[in-house]
């Protein structure tokens, strides 16, 4: 089976944003949730699509506290240098063409292409990474475990939603999480058996 692609980084998100998650998810510690809070489209060609590309918030999420997110990621110096360079390599390998769909979780951020070309089989193609927060102390894989087994689950129901082929795909685990641990993001089609 082929594991389900996961990037593991040091830093998701500056401080900043991650007090603005905190607040959005009602307080509690960000690394204890699971649920997506906002989608957006960018285009991997131009890191400016960061603050340009439109912000689409959960239904339950208050207007003030919306703004407040949609600040704190058009200004985090760090998504950059997490979700651009993942798909502008995913495009320069012509494994991705036009934009890519970002959905924002508390502790993790999924990037997700829909390529038009189809497969000799009628397949469609789809690439997909989960970017998260790597753990490089022992103690935090037992509390990472449960709000990470979560996220994951989340990130396969958004795929489902979105209609890409998930039939054969293995689940990470927190092990996957270790920092000597990186995968690259992953052109995924699955097989007709």
């Amino acid at each position: 089976m082929t594991l389900l692609p996961i990037h593991p980084v040091r830093r998701v998100y500056e401080d900043h944003t991650l007090e603005v998650i905190e607040d959005v998810i009602g307080g509690g510690p960000f690394d204890q949730a699971s649920d997506a809070i906002a989608s957006q489209r960018l285009d991997p060609e131009t890191w400016r699509s960061m603050h340009k590309g439109p912000l689409i918030m959960k239904a339950d999420i208050e207007a003030e506290k919306c703004w407040a997110f949609a600040r704190a990621i058009a200004y985090d110096r760090y998504l950059p240098t997490v979700v651009l360079p993942r798909a502008q390599n995913m495009l320069q390998s012509g494994q991705i063409h036009g934009p890519i769909e970002v959905v924002y979780f508390p502790d993790a951020i999924g990037i997700l292409n829909q390529s038009l070309r189809v497969k000799l089989d009628g397949t469609a193609e789809a690439t997909m990474c989960l970017v998260t927060r790597d753990i490089h102390r022992t103690q935090d894989f037992l509390a990472r475990n449960d709000p990470f087994d979560r996220t994951v689950r989340r990130w396969l129901d958004y795929l489902h939603a979105e209609s890409v082929p998930c039939d054969g795909l293995k689940l990470p685990r927190v092990e996957h999480l270790a920092r000597s641990a990186k995968a690259a993001p992953l052109d995924f089609t699955p097989d007709r058996h």
